[in-house]
Parts: C-alpha cells; structure tokens; sequence
C-alpha cells in the first residue's frame, strides 16, 4: 500500500475537520451549560424586583471626573465595560454591570473574566455570544441575555430598539447604556437617572489603522479623552470610533418606549452633549435645598 502523502489540500480537509470539531464540542458545553439553558428563566425572576426604587445608570464619560461619585454608596448603581479603573477612587461597588461591546470585551477579557467572583453581590449581565465563545464564564450572580437584532424600518419604530421584556431577548444597542435602561426597566427601578453619559467625543489622534479594515482602530497612546480614564482606550487596546448621531436616536426611541410604559428617565449628567432626558442636578438628588 503507497504512502499516503499530505498536500496541502489534505492538510485543509483534516484542518477544517478539527476545526468543525472544536466548534461541535463547544456547542455541546454550551447547550448543556445549566446557567444558559435557564437564562430565561433566571432572568424571569428577576422582573420587578426592585420595583418602587431608583438606580443610577454610570455611563464613562469624562463628566464622572467632576463628580462626588462617593455620594451613591447607598444607591443601586450600574456600571458596565470598564467601569472597574474607577474602583480605586471610590469606596462602593456598582450593584449591577453590563458589557456587550465585541471589541472592549475581548481586549479586556483578563480583567472582566474575574469580576463576577471579585464582586460575589454584583449581578453581571452579558449576551450569550460571550458564553458560546467561551469569552466570558458562568457564575451564580452572571445573568445571560439573548441579544436581538434591531429593528429600524419605520413600522417598526421604537419598539423595535427596546425592550421591555429582557427575557425574551435585549435589543443590540449603539452604547451600553441603552442595554443597562432594557434591564434595569426590567428589573423595575423607576424613576433612572444617567450620570457620565456624555454623548460628546473628540477624535482620538494617536491611533493606528488597520489597513484590511478602516473600522478596526487600536490606540498608540495614553491619551483618551473621551472617558474618565485617559487609559480607558490606552495604548494598544483595541476600539471604534463612536457613532454619536446613532447613540442620539438609540436614546430617542429609548425615551419614546419608556414614556409609553411610565418609566421616567433623567440626565443628571454634569455637561454633555445628551439632551433627550429632562436634565437633573445630580448634587439636589442628595442635597436638596
């Protein structure tokens, strides 16, 4: 019997092979995964939980840098993405975080990873895109969403941006904030306030391109502006630009659906470009005169 010789199209076969293999068997762990196969149910009961309460939703703009945020101690507060590079100036940790964005969350996986079992009280909630690429890992306080498709066409409109029923599914957002409102409406807290949500960015120089796709950026340099740590997008983490006139109509249709429902929403960010929310000065939330 001849050798059998490999060429390069064998190698492919047997390449594609493992390759479907790997695929197979992490589907496999995903499916039987318990905390997936009940997120709807988990999700389920948490539905008006905290019915009758406030939250505070902490988007990361520069603004939270002219802020007392020591102040919310008291306050259910969420926090998302890398809200964790402020955990050295203040004395609280956010009750509830949420992160969604494909390139943040895969850049900055070795810290996300841990935070669940960093903070046991924290309830983190993420699409299941990350736990059937094993980006991110199941834990008891760890809620999975179903992450939906937006439905822009006009017959559509608004609630096909928003959800009122996280359970069944979170509409794909153009910021992090807007999948913190579907579920902190979810949960119940009404009135919510925004705090760090600028809305307003300045472009970032020091970046370099990714020349096979102009929409793929990484920072060269410690110098963002933009957020409340000037390394947020530092050197080497990868980014996008913000789409600010996208992010202004998510908050529009967002508003529309909420006032439809008797959620009320404030912005009692300090500036900002953000003008969508009845404004709230954040220090008469705590000091009234």
């Amino acid at each position: 019997m001849p050798p059998i010789v490999s060429t390069p199209f064998h190698k492919t076969i047997i390449g594609n092979y493992f390759r479907f293999y790997r695929s197979l068997m992490a589907s496999w762990r995903f499916f039987n995964d318990v905390t997936v196969k009940t997120k709807a149910k988990r999700l389920s009961a948490l539905k008006n939980t905290y019915s009758g309460n406030r939250c505070f939703i902490m988007g990361n703009g520069p603004s939270l840098n002219q802020m007392d945020l020591n102040i919310l101690a008291n306050e259910y507060v969420w926090g998302s993405n890398r809200c964790y590079l402020l955990f050295d100036r203040i004395e609280w940790r956010p009750q509830f975080y949420v992160a969604m964005d494909r390139r943040v969350v895969p850049d900055n996986r070795e810290q996300i990873i841990e935070l669940p079992e960093l903070l046991p009280t924290t309830l983190f909630f993420y699409p299941l895109e990350f736990r059937r690429k094993e980006i991110l890992n199941s834990y008891s306080n760890v809620y999975w969403f179903n992450e939906k498709p937006l439905h822009l066409d006009m017959n559509r409109l608004p609630e096909g941006t928003f959800s009122m029923n996280a359970a069944k599914g979170v509409f794909a957002s153009f910021t992090v904030t807007i999948s913190a409102l579907q579920l902190a409406v979810y949960l119940g807290f009404n009135p919510i306030y925004l705090i760090g949500c600028d809305t307003s960015y300045f472009k970032q120089v020091s970046i370099n391109v990714d020349e096979s796709n102009p929409d793929r950026l990484t920072a060269t340099d410690n110098n963002d502006q933009n957020h409340f740590d000037s390394s947020y997008y530092g050197l080497g983490k990868k980014y996008h630009e913000p789409h600010v006139a996208r992010m202004l109509f998510h908050y529009h249709e967002a508003r529309l659906v909420c006032e439809a429902s008797g959620v009320v929403i404030y912005n009692a960010t300090v500036g900002g470009n953000l003008e969508e929310f009845q404004r709230m000065n954040f220090d008469k939330l705590f000091y009234p005169k």
